[in-house]
């Protein structure tokens, strides 16, 4: 169930996005996240690989706002339904995961990926998700 599932803050570097995004909602996320200074919805990433299978517009506002870490939920395709939400492609797990693998994203809004429920919230503070880790702190 996935308002049980723990979210973890994972690095943005290694988050590998499966779809291309529309800039100006990306801004406006980045816009909304900095007054607010919340970041309120995880990103859903697969499991074993990093790749983004829900929030690649939260994604680019991350990078817009500066942040080491990001809030993701971790899942795997054994969880997740995923169909086609644009004409003229047929999407399944393997032909996503290959391509974030190859850094070939599909266009924005290509694929649906559909989850048992809602998404946990997490309401975390912008200043937790700026901060790198220190030498000290990974001891």
């Amino acid at each position: 169930m996935l308002s049980e599932a723990s979210i973890e803050l994972v690095p943005l570097a290694i988050i590998r996005p499966t779809e291309r995004h529309y800039p100006e909602h990306a801004d406006s996320l980045a816009a909304d996240m900095r007054q607010h200074a919340l970041w309120r919805v995880p990103i859903v990433i697969e499991r074993s690989s990093n790749a983004v299978m829900d929030g690649h517009h939260r994604l680019v506002a991350a990078r817009q706002l500066g942040l080491y870490f990001v809030p993701c939920l971790r899942l795997d395709y054994t969880q997740v339904r995923v169909s086609a939400a644009r004409a003229g492609y047929d999407v399944c797990p393997a032909d996503i995961l290959r391509r974030a693998l190859a850094a070939d994203p599909y266009p924005p809004k290509t694929t649906r990926h559909e989850f048992d429920g809602p998404l946990p919230l997490c309401n975390l503070s912008l200043t937790e998700l700026v901060a790198r880790p220190t030498v000290d702190s990974l001891a």
